[in-house]
């Protein structure tokens, strides 16, 4: 069961509930998860139908893409020389 706050809030995990068809669910989820106003939305799905990666491995960053992020720009001119100091280092491995 899943349920948000607000139009634009994400939808958030709140519980479980055990029933028979998908409308005993929702009102259970609704009696147990929102009945006093914890929340505006609901959903409900089978526990089947939620699905997660196995090796959770795939989900780790390719690349470094913090310059898109403000902070990434402190302290700009030592990360350039510690990058100038290891692009010599590896032309002169080679």
């Amino acid at each position: 069961m899943f349920r948000r706050s607000g139009h634009k809030d994400p939808f958030e995990h709140a519980g479980a509930v055990i029933a028979p068809d998908p409308d005993m669910a929702l009102m259970m989820a609704k009696e147990c998860f929102v009945r006093r106003r914890e929340g505006d939305h609901l959903w409900v799905v089978r526990r089947s139908d939620v699905h997660s990666f196995e090796d959770e491995s795939i989900l780790e960053i390719a690349a470094d893409k913090s310059y898109r992020f403000a902070s990434a720009y402190r302290d700009v001119i030592q990360k350039r020389e510690k990058a100038l100091a290891r692009a010599r280092e590896i032309e002169h491995q080679s």
